[in-house]
C-alpha cells in the first residue's frame, strides 16, 4: 500500500539529518513549531497548478531545497532536476525556454506531404513539428531568479500560467497537471520588477534567510557534497506524486473556516469610495495611502484593514488560502475546526503578503519600521479572524438565519443596521437590501 505521507515525513527527517535543509522552526501552528520555508514548499508540491515563490538573499537554500524536493517527489536524480530548471538572465529567450522548431522535417520531407489528396486536391502544408524542452515538458517546473526575466519575458510564465499550456510556432503543448516553483533574489543591477498580474498569480510567497549560527555549524559537518547526499533522500513512486491531490481534497474545510477565509478577503478589499469596491481601479493619486479613505468613517481604526493596503484582493486568493489550508493540515495531520484555523492564521500572511502594498505611514511604525512588510500583513490577518471568530458572531448568525429564510430580510436589516462593523455595512446590509 502505497503512503506518500509517510515519505513525505521521512523526507522532511532526511533533510535535516544530511544537513541539506537547515533552519529554525518559525512557522507556528496551534502549539507546533515547524521551519516555514521547507513545510510551505512541501505543501507546494502536495498541490498542483499552484506557483511558490522562494525570496531571499544569496546562498539562502532556495533552489538547491527546491531541486532536492523535485527529486524526491518526481524520481529523478538530484543533476537531472537541475537540469530541467531555467534560470533568468536578459539573454533568455524562447528557444531557450520551451522549444524550437525541428530541422529535420525539411532534410527529408515525408512522400504523403506532396500525394494528391484522394479527392484529388493536394494536401495544405505538413503542420510545423518542435522540438519542446525538457522543463516545458516536465510536470515539475522551477523558474529559478524570476526576476532576472526582463517584463517582456514574464510574460511567457503569465501565459503558461494563465492557460496551462504553451504554444509555439503554432503548435501547443498542454502541460497538464504540474507543480510549479519559482526563486527570487533580490533587487540588483541586473533584476527587473515583477509585472502585478504575474505576482497575483504567484499563489505563495516563502521568506528564505541564510543560516543562522547553529545551521552555520551544521553545514560545517556536511562531510560530502550535495548531489551525493542527494542519493539517500526517501524518492515517491509516480503513484504517490499522482495521489498527493486527492489526498489535500480530502481534507474537508468547515463554515467556520470557509467564513474565515471570505471575511479576510473581504476585510482587506472592501473600500467605500473604490469603484465596484476594487481599489486595484484606483488612479496613483487617490490610493489609501494617499488620502483616499482620509474621510472615510473607519479610517484610522486599526482593526479594520481595508485602509490600510493599497490593492484589494482577487478570488485567487480563496483559492489559495483554501488549497494551502488543506495542503499544510494534511502534512501536519490535522483536521479538527480549532486546528484548520491554526493552519489559516499561519497560511494567510504567506498568501497575501505579495500581493498588497501596505500604507508606508502604518509600515513605518513601530514594530515593523519599514521592514517587517510580513509581520504587518500577519497582524492584520491574525485581527479579521479573530473578528471573525468573536465579535462577529451574532452577525454572521443573523445574516444566515435571513439567508435560510428563518427570518425576514427586513427583520434582519434592522439586526444588521445596528452593528458597525464594515462587512455588515458594505456587504451584509446591501444583500439585505436587495432581498426585501
Amino acid at each position: 500500500m502505497h503512503d506518500p505521507l509517510r515519505k513525505i515525513d521521512d523526507l522532511a527527517g532526511a533533510l535535516e539529518e544530511l544537513r541539506l535543509h537547515v533552519g529554525p522552526a518559525d512557522l507556528l501552528v496551534g502549539d507546533r513549531k515547524v521551519n516555514g520555508q521547507l513545510y510551505l514548499s512541501l505543501a507546494n508540491a502536495c498541490l498542483r497548478n499552484r506557483v511558490a515563490l522562494l525570496y531571499g538573499g544569496m546562498g539562502a537554500n532556495k533552489t538547491t531545497l527546491v531541486n532536492l524536493l523535485g527529486s524526491a517527489f518526481i524520481g529523478l536524480s538530484f543533476d537531472e532536476v537541475e537540469n530541467l530548471m531555467v534560470t533568468g538572465h536578459p539573454e533568455q529567450n524562447e528557444e531557450k525556454i520551451v522549444g524550437f522548431i525541428d530541422p529535420r522535417q525539411w532534410s527529408c520531407p515525408s512522400a504523403s506531404a506532396s500525394d494528391p489528396s484522394p479527392l484529388g486536391q493536394e494536401d495544405g502544408p505538413a503542420p510545423i513539428r518542435v522540438l519542446w524542452t525538457p522543463w516545458a515538458r516536465s510536470r515539475w517546473k522551477v523558474i529559478n531568479e524570476i526576476n532576472r526575466f526582463p517584463s517582456g519575458k514574464q510574460n511567457l510564465f503569465l501565459e503558461l500560467l494563465q492557460k496551462r499550456k504553451i504554444g509555439y510556432a503554432g503548435e501547443t503543448l498542454e502541460l497538464g497537471d504540474t507543480c510549479y516553483f519559482a526563486t527570487m533574489n533580490p533587487d540588483f543591477s541586473a533584476t527587473y520588477p515583477l509585472d502585478e498580474a504575474l505576482l497575483d498569480r504567484i499563489s505563495i510567497s516563502i521568506p528564505a534567510a541564510q543560516p543562522d549560527f547553529l545551521g552555520g555549524l551544521a553545514l560545517a559537518e556536511r562531510g560530502r557534497e550535495v548531489y551525493q547526499l542527494a542519493e539517500a533522500l526517501p524518492r515517491l513512486t509516480p503513484e504517490e506524486f499522482e495521489a498527493l491531490p486527492g489526498l489535500v481534497a480530502g481534507v474537508r474545510l468547515d463554515g467556520q473556516v470557509e467564513l474565515s477565509i471570505i471575511s479576510l478577503l473581504r476585510d482587506f478589499t472592501l473600500c467605500e469610495r473604490a469603484p465596484f469596491f476594487d481599489k486595484t481601479q484606483l488612479s496613483g493619486g487617490s490610493k489609501p495611502s494617499r488620502g483616499l479613505c482620509s474621510g472615510c468613517h473607519y479610517f484610522n481604526n486599526p482593526e479594520v484593514c481595508c485602509w490600510q493596503v493599497d490593492e484589494g484582493l482577487s478570488d485567487r486568493v480563496r483559492q489559495d488560502l483554501r488549497s494551502y489550508t488543506r495542503a499544510l493540515a494534511l502534512l501536519l495531520g490535522l483536521g479538527s475546526s480549532d486546528e484548520l484555523i491554526e493552519v489559516l492564521r499561519a497560511v494567510a500572511p504567506y498568501v497575501i503578503w505579495h500581493r498588497v502594498s501596505p500604507n508606508r505611514t502604518m509600515l513605518e511604525r513601530p514594530p515593523y519600521y519599514g521592514a517587517g512588510r510580513l509581520q504587518y500583513v500577519r497582524d492584520l490577518a491574525e485581527r479579521s479572524i479573530n473578528r471573525t471568530l468573536n465579535e462577529r458572531g451574532e452577525m454572521n448568525m443573523v445574516f444566515a438565519r435571513a439567508i435560510d429564510g428563518e427570518v425576514s430580510p427586513k427583520e434582519a436589516l434592522e439586526e444588521i443596521s445596528r452593528s458597525d462593523d464594515p462587512i455588515a455595512r458594505l456587504d451584509y446590509a446591501r444583500v439585505l437590501e436587495r432581498m426585501a
